[in-house]
């Protein structure tokens, strides 16, 4: 590893840049020395990832498919990093067994990390959806209660109304529904009849 840091190592300071989303990609690190947070512009917001520490590997996409950057990487403290572009991967990749197992399960970890941050971001955005939905029918088709606190959107109709606009399967709507409970977002209330009503605190 001291030879490495001798040829390719470089400092960033903290608080400085490794590399922004979006940047042409031409090499990787390994960090030596130090911690790097990892972020993701969402929106307007930069959305934490992971924070990355000594001898784990950031940007190593690039010595593979040469992409833009898909993430920021900013130092966390005064760090020391391996710099490599392809050629000097390739030849420690030949030359150093330990490392080329190192990539190996990086890859793969990473492979597995990534799968399940895609399934986060697909739960959260049925959510974000689901509840768009519920809310534009209160407007439509709600009512408020006696008290005037609650607007009420009747649950049967609802999922009737959105499995043919989304197009989701019953069984998904139904799961989706229940994220929203439990977050507190919908309540669901029973009427003297026993039909269940969507319930949403109005505003004041």
């Amino acid at each position: 590893m001291s030879k490495l840091v001798k040829y390719y190592g470089v400092t960033v300071k903290k608080g400085e840049h490794v590399f922004r989303e979006g940047e042409p990609a031409d090499v990787m690190y390994m960090i030596h020395k130090g911690r790097v947070q990892i972020s993701k512009g969402v929106g307007t917001f930069d959305e934490k990832i992971r924070v990355l520490g000594e001898g784990e590997f950031i940007g190593e996409m690039a010595v593979i498919n040469s992409l833009p950057r898909s993430a920021n990487a900013v130092a966390l403290e005064d760090c020391v990093l391996i710099k490599m572009d392809r050629e000097s991967f390739d030849e420690t990749v030949r030359k150093n067994h330990e490392f080329s197992v190192s990539v190996i399960q990086l890859l793969s970890d990473r492979l597995r990390e990534t799968d399940e941050l895609l399934m986060v971001y697909a739960k959260r955005e049925r959510i974000q959806t689901l509840f768009a939905e519920i809310l534009s029918d209160m407007l439509r088709y709600g009512k408020r209660d006696g008290s005037g606190e609650w607007l009420l959107l009747k649950k049967v109709s609802f999922l009737k109304r959105a499995n043919v606009r989304l197009m989701w399967e019953m069984k998904s709507l139904l799961s989706v529904c229940n994220e929203l409970i439990i977050m507190d977002r919908v309540r669901v209330k029973k009427d003297q009849h026993g039909a269940e009503w969507f319930a949403v605190r109005a505003a004041e």
